[in-house]
């Protein structure tokens, strides 16, 4: 059994989109694992309309969850359940894709025993495919890998992997980490415990990243600033960041590291209250 784990919140076209594709799917031995973090539109209706009740399983959060708390809430509600030889999706909603993608990423995930398998992403938009990322954990660098190249790191926008693999996992940290970074951390944690990651040029879909939430800090004000750091939309939150540096890092190198962070969060902050422009370095 293919378990599709797929967190929503308040999108309810994008999610009817995704729906729509799912039934498509020339592959259809998969259950649905919704994850409801306190959606106040149609979303959770339009799915039960759209799969079947013994191909859905909705989970309530309190709309609080976030990316990483909404897997782990659908990690612990299925770790009792799944078989060793049962198969793990993790995607957003925002993701498009071809009849046959099911298909070929238990094809690809075949190819690849005890291997960590992301769908090759794709912008509409442009021309950058992501094959996964390259981090530098000395250096706190972030590169994508080159097609060809084995990823020590990958997104949770399209990951597929066993269940004994899921299950062994231990889970998210959303306490630490609870949307960005989470899912580098995750794959990262893998791959210490001896798992490949990989891609395949055939397990491709398509993501609109202008759905994604902030970039570096633009408020004019110091409240304003504050408070755009310090959200969890944010992509540059030094809590964060600091979380993800003590999780991943080699201890010898994670103060100096931590030391960056807070200094760029300072240099931003004064940039702001003095009304320069910040050095993001």
């Amino acid at each position: 059994m293919l378990y599709i784990i797929l967190p929503v919140h308040n999108r309810a076209e994008t999610t009817s989109l995704f729906l729509d594709a799912l039934q498509r799917q020339t592959f259809q031995d998969f259950l649905l694992v919704l994850v409801d973090d306190g959606c106040t539109d149609e979303t959770v209706s339009i799915a039960r309309e759209k799969i079947p009740s013994d191909r859905l399983i909705v989970l309530q959060g309190d709309g609080q969850l976030w990316w990483a708390g909404a897997l782990n809430l659908a990690y612990y509600s299925l770790i009792g359940k799944l078989a060793d030889n049962d198969v793990i999706l993790i995607i957003n909603d925002d993701v498009t894709f071809a009849e046959d993608f099911l298909a070929k990423g238990l094809d690809a995930l075949r190819r690849h025993p005890g291997g960590c398998l992301q769908a090759v992403g794709t912008d509409p938009r442009s021309s950058e495919v992501d094959c996964g990322t390259i981090a530098d954990l000395i250096r706190l660098t972030f590169r994508a890998a080159r097609p060809g190249e084995t990823p020590n790191c990958l997104s949770t926008r399209g990951l597929m992997l066993d269940a004994a693999m899921f299950k062994a996992s231990g889970g998210f940290r959303p306490r630490w980490l609870p949307h960005y970074l989470s899912d580098y951390e995750f794959t990262l944690r893998l791959q210490r415990k001896g798992v490949r990651l990989a891609v395949e040029p055939g397990f491709c879909a398509q993501t609109d990243l202008s759905l994604t939430g902030m970039g570096q800090p633009t408020a004019t004000g110091v409240v304003a600033f504050w408070r755009q750091s310090f959200s969890n939309r944010a992509k540059f939150n030094p809590k964060h960041w600091t979380a993800f540096v003590l999780l991943t890092c080699p201890a010898w190198i994670a103060p100096f590291h931590i030391v960056r962070i807070w200094g760029r969060f300072a240099r931003g902050l004064l940039a702001t209250a003095t009304h320069r422009t910040p050095d993001h370095a």
